[in-house]
């Protein structure tokens, strides 16, 4: 399963235990599919069949729903709160800031590896 071959790179070259690489995934999956359209994340998830069962795998977000305030905050800086809700993610795991680019060092090359260049840039680009 391909899939499971991307947990393992995580664990081998990040040194991360089971649940951070699962919930770092899926963090960063989910994050991608709030802002890809549609039709690019199609592309990811083409490149991964599991791509729903990584994204299953990231732990719940806790805390407050945004307010409007917030909400008209993070569409005006590029997805700023995002970032900052994606490190608290992390930080649940036990994973540092630091972690956050080494997940998406990995996982874009091995999405480039399973689709192509074309996804990976997709992919980065909804993590910047």
């Amino acid at each position: 399963m391909p899939a499971m071959t991307l947990i393992e790179q995580l664990i081998d070259q990040l040194g991360v235990s089971r649940q951070q690489a699962e919930g770092g995934i899926g963090l960063l999956l989910q994050q991608a599919q709030t802002r890809l359209s549609p039709d690019e994340f199609l592309q990811v998830a083409d490149a991964i069949p599991a791509v729903s069962d990584l994204i299953g795998k990231a732990p719940r977000q806790v805390g407050p729903r945004p307010g409007r305030l917030q909400a008209v905050w993070q569409r005006r800086f590029s997805g700023w709160g995002e970032l900052a809700s994606l490190r608290s993610s992390f930080e649940r795991l036990g994973l540092d800031r630091a972690a956050i680019d080494k997940f998406v060092a990995v996982t874009g090359s091995y999405f480039c590896e399973q689709g192509g260049a074309e996804v990976e840039t997709v992919l980065v680009s909804a993590w910047r």
